[in-house]
């Protein structure tokens, strides 16, 4: 009769153990990894930033300040419109904008849709939903998506990119 052998340490219930926990250790840095950043919240300098750039920009749209809505737009903005296409330059988009909004409707943001994440060096991407609505009155026609770049320089923003999508009518439910 052959004695026993005894198991060697890689044949054990311990290196077993081991091995499961290490890779249990490993599957769960790599989920870490992979989950996106947090983004900036509503309580974030960056987030309530962003949020009052919104609010002077499309203050100054629906108000028809042609100045102050040009003095928060980049020499060099790209303006990507889904149904107007692209159009270049913020002299371009101001000028747009007096022809073709101005006394015509107005930009409302959607409630909490708002959300923001930091462009490390640059500054920030805005996103969300606007609807867009008669002047006078709770009547809105549209809603679209939209991102905005802003880019930081010192304490002056200037959105750099603005893209505006999805565009669709109101089906009274929004």
């Amino acid at each position: 009769m052959t004695p026993a052998r005894r198991p060697t340490f890689l044949e054990t219930p311990m290196r077993a153990c081991t091995i499961a926990f290490a890779a249990l250790l490993a599957a769960s840095a790599f989920a870490r990894a992979a989950e996106p950043p947090a983004q900036p919240g509503p309580d974030s300098e960056l987030y309530r930033a962003v949020a009052a750039l919104d609010t002077q920009l499309f203050d100054a749209y629906n108000r028809c300040d042609l100045d102050a809505f040009r003095a928060l737009l980049a020499d060099d903005l790209e303006f990507y419109h889904d149904q107007g296409g692209l159009m270049l330059g913020a002299d371009a988009v101001t000028d747009a904008t007096r022809k073709y909004i101005c006394g015509k409707v107005r930009r409302e943001l959607v409630p909490g849709t708002l959300e923001v994440d930091k462009i490390e060096g640059y500054g920030a991407i805005e996103l969300g939903t606007h609807r867009f609505c008669e002047l006078e009155g709770d009547h809105c026609m549209g809603i679209a998506r939209f991102v905005q770049v802003w880019k930081r320089d010192g304490d002056t923003w200037k959105a750099t990119r603005i893209i505006s999508f999805g565009h669709r009518p109101l089906d009274g439910n929004e």
